[in-house]
């Protein structure tokens, strides 16, 4: 099974959780880019749109706002269809706790994958100030 990593990164943090899961199981990155990354933007323009072409998919954002990343909903929502795949999916976020936005990012990812007939294996919170680098080595590990 082919995999590859599809993020959104603003600060530099998922990308790096995205590093270290690619080294890990010698999978591609790809990033999704916008003409402009503010997070206040409702409706960004996308410049990069990685194919989705792996039977296996990770996508993985930070949470801006306790939502979903504008950028990675916009590019989630106009993904063909994932029937046949299966995806794993990973936040990173500031707060302490994962109800503090990072369930509800998750939440709106998995809808927008299954909506696009994705299959989810496995999700992953990354609080950044709290356990990080437990949660990373659980993650890449397991």
């Amino acid at each position: 099974m082919n995999t590859k990593i599809i993020i959104y990164s603003k600060t530099g943090n998922t990308l790096s959780v995205a590093e270290r899961l690619s080294e890990a199981i010698n999978a591609p990155i790809e990033r999704v880019e916008a003409e402009d990354d503010n997070p206040n933007i409702s409706h960004p323009v996308l410049t990069v749109t990685p194919a989705v072409d792996a039977d296996h998919i990770v996508f993985a954002s930070p949470v801006h706002g306790f939502q979903l990343a504008q950028i990675m909903r916009c590019y989630l929502e106009g993904l063909p269809d994932l029937s046949g795949k299966t995806v794993d999916l990973f936040i990173t976020h500031a707060f302490p706790f994962c109800w503090m936005g990072g369930h509800m990012a998750l939440r709106q990812m998995k809808k927008l994958v299954v909506k696009k007939n994705g299959k989810i294996k496995k999700v992953t919170c990354i609080n950044w100030s709290r356990k990080r680098e437990k949660t990373i080595n659980d993650m890449i590990g397991g």
